[in-house]
């Protein structure tokens, strides 16, 4: 082969090798995509939210009248029975006098001994007149049966005796007086610390069965009428109240069936939603918006030996089913996206995404429910990216 002849072979194999290159380089290339399957199966729409745990029936035991309560031995988390004694009152112990006050009751004492000398000293004054006056009433009642003198002197002095007895009363009753007020101003300086008759103690007693949640005063020490001691519950009667926003609470309604997860163990407690409050409050978030907040109660319908281990404000996640289905056709909502105004999805067929236009029903945020368009077990696009189109060649990513 002659100098222009392998020139030649090597020009042409150069042109048509940069061809090819070209032409490999404007080929569509296959994209690697998620593949998720068409399926049926249970659909579930739910509103989830923090629910915490509440003692339906809470009593606050609190002192009936004002004492000085004796130290208690109950703890939190004991048992107590109806009718048991779960806190003692005695009496309020005397106040200790300041020199002043001191000083005072002494003066009041010392007047009192005065006010009760003067008074026996009347009553002496009184008692006298009056028996100089019945002396004399008695001589002149001889004289008047003896007809000396006449029935008016008599009943003069009849009338004189009666008054006289009548101030002698006044002037016993003056000196009685006198001595309830010594003993009043001397009961100021007396010390009533350590006087314990227990039959001014006063036992406050359990009114139900049930367990101590808090205590509120352990130890001794002066409380006040109506200050609340401890805190009584059964935890076997238990409820969970729950937060909702308020534009998810017109979807709930009562008797609506809810799950209880993440509660400390694995199977889900069951519960119905026994009442939806009529008022809303509004909450910051954590992220200081302002939320409208509505509350939901909840019972727990699942054995109580099921959740025997939850107390009272325990936190769990609430799902409240507003929407069940058991034999749907879905997909993945990430995989669906807008065409125009409908809702569409790209199929794997044949190692290419072909475009399909579908009629979505409920939706939970991870699924979507297919009314058309779809069939079960054909594959769609997981995630779909601006890069896929219809027609674009895709293979399904292996799973690691």
């Amino acid at each position: 082969m002659n100098h222009s002849l392998r020139r030649k072979v090597l020009v042409i194999s150069v042109i048509t090798v940069v061809v090819a290159l070209l032409i490999y380089g404007f080929l569509p290339k296959t994209q690697e995509v998620d593949i998720a399957a068409v399926k049926r199966g249970p659909l579930q729409i739910t509103i989830e939210e923090e629910g915490r745990t509440r003692l339906k029936d809470r009593f606050t035991i609190s002192a009936p009248t004002a004492g000085y309560m004796r130290r208690t031995n109950i703890k939190v988390g004991d048992t107590v029975k109806k009718g048991q004694i779960v806190a003692v009152l005695e009496p309020m112990r005397s106040q200790a006098l300041d020199p002043r006050s001191r000083a005072t009751a002494e003066k009041a004492v010392s007047a009192a001994e005065a006010a009760l000398k003067a008074a026996q000293e009347k009553e002496r004054a009184v008692k006298a007149d009056t028996g100089y006056i019945e002396q004399k009433l008695a001589r002149l009642k001889t004289l008047y049966k003896k007809g000396s003198i006449s029935k008016d002197q008599y009943d003069q002095i009849d009338a004189e005796a009666q008054k006289a007895k009548a101030l002698q009363n006044s002037a016993a009753a003056e000196v009685n007086i006198a001595k309830s007020e010594l003993e009043r101003a001397k009961t100021t300086l007396q010390n009533f610390s350590n006087v314990k008759e227990k039959s001014n103690y006063i036992n406050v007693t359990a009114p139900i069965s049930g367990i101590v949640f808090r205590v509120y005063r352990e130890s001794e020490g002066a409380v006040n009428i109506g200050e609340p001691l401890l805190d009584i519950g059964n935890v076997k009667n238990m409820e969970v109240r729950v937060e909702v926003l308020s534009s998810d609470a017109v979807k709930i309604k009562k008797d609506t069936p809810v799950l209880f997860k993440r509660w400390g163990k694995e199977e889900p407690l069951t519960g119905t939603v026994q009442l939806i409050e009529p008022a809303g409050f509004t909450k910051i978030s954590s992220l200081g918006v302002e939320e409208q907040r509505v509350l939901v109660i909840v019972d727990i319908t699942s054995p109580p030996e099921k959740w025997q281990a939850l107390g009272d404000a325990y936190r769990m996640e609430t799902h409240f089913i507003i929407w069940e289905g058991k034999d749907i056709l879905q997909v993945p909502a990430s995989a669906l996206f807008r065409w125009g105004n409908k809702w569409a999805v790209f199929v794997e067929e044949k190692g290419k995404a072909r475009r399909r236009v579908v009629e979505v029903g409920q939706r939970n945020g991870l699924t979507a429910e297919v009314l058309s368009g779809l069939k079960e077990k054909e594959e769609v696009v997981a995630y779909p990216e601006d890069t896929i189109s219809d027609g674009t060649r895709i293979r399904g990513r292996k799973s690691q």
